[in-house]
């Protein structure tokens, strides 16, 4: 009886033994490290022209990486142009456009259509289909979700790119990565997010996050401090700087026409 109790315990041991060595790998395979952005803080003085975010992390090797700056959802109130009669260009109609980040720029490190059909909600693509548009009046069929990323793309808001992504070397089956993401100047102040989604095989087999803030500084601090706080004082030195700017111009034009 203790020979049979004994055998059970041994082959008990035995079993936990047995995942707990295989279940080590696995976990390993897939252990990802926090990714890191700098500057964590965008300090948006005078100066301020953009810059160039500076995003790594370590992922199993042989993975491939996704990276997407974007800021949270927001709401837009868009009016809608159409002729009247056929004649006239006129305000026809309001469109309300929700869920639309103010910033979104996506790098990966291969070609996307080599990446599958995962990746899809971390694009622009999967972007237009998150975005809900809700119209006033009814108008001929436009894609205003797809016009309104063109928009947001020409002027430098929304950027697609692929390759951007550098591996290291690999030290025991992990890879380091390294990126630069470039932050236009047209930024607002707020609080962003720099998101990375690893990928195996067209499967996402990890996904990371790390927070950005951008804040102004300076002389932009200051005069947005005056325009909430002393809107009064913000409204006549704003009126004083626009008439001594229009006599300056006034004699400029006036000694250049003299001769």
């Amino acid at each position: 009886m203790k020979t049979v109790t004994f055998f059970r315990l041994a082959m008990a041991a035995f079993c936990l033994f047995v995942v707990s060595a295989v279940s080590v790998p696995a976990h390993a395979e897939t252990d990802i490290s926090a990714i890191k952005a700098a500057p964590e803080s965008i300090a948006m003085g005078a100066q301020y022209d953009g810059i160039d975010l500076t995003v790594h992390g370590t992922v199993p090797e042989g993975s491939d990486v996704v990276l997407r700056f974007t800021g949270p959802p927001a709401d837009m109130h868009l009016r809608e142009k159409g002729k009247l009669f056929g004649l006239l260009w006129m305000n026809v109609g309001k469109v309300a456009v929700k869920n639309v980040p103010n910033v979104c720029l996506v790098d990966s490190s291969r070609p996307f259509d080599q990446l599958g059909a995962a990746v899809a909600s971390y694009r622009l693509e999967g972007l237009r289909d998150a975005v809900e548009v809700e119209k006033t009046t009814e108008l001929p069929k436009i894609d205003v979700a797809h016009e309104l990323i063109l928009l947001k793309e020409q002027d430098g808001m929304y950027h697609e790119s692929e390759g951007g992504i550098v591996f290291g070397k690999v030290v025991d089956g992990m890879q380091s990565y390294t990126a630069k993401l470039h932050i236009p100047s047209a930024l607002s102040p707020g609080k962003y997010l720099v998101e990375a989604a690893v990928l195996r095989d067209g499967i996402i087999i990890g996904e990371n996050t790390a927070p950005v803030e951008a804040a102004l500084v300076g002389f932009p601090k200051w005069l947005s401090s005056m325009a909430f706080d002393n809107s009064l004082l913000y409204g006549v030195l704003a009126t004083i700087i626009a008439i001594f700017s229009g006599l300056i111009i006034g004699m400029v034009f006036q000694s250049k026409g003299a001769h």
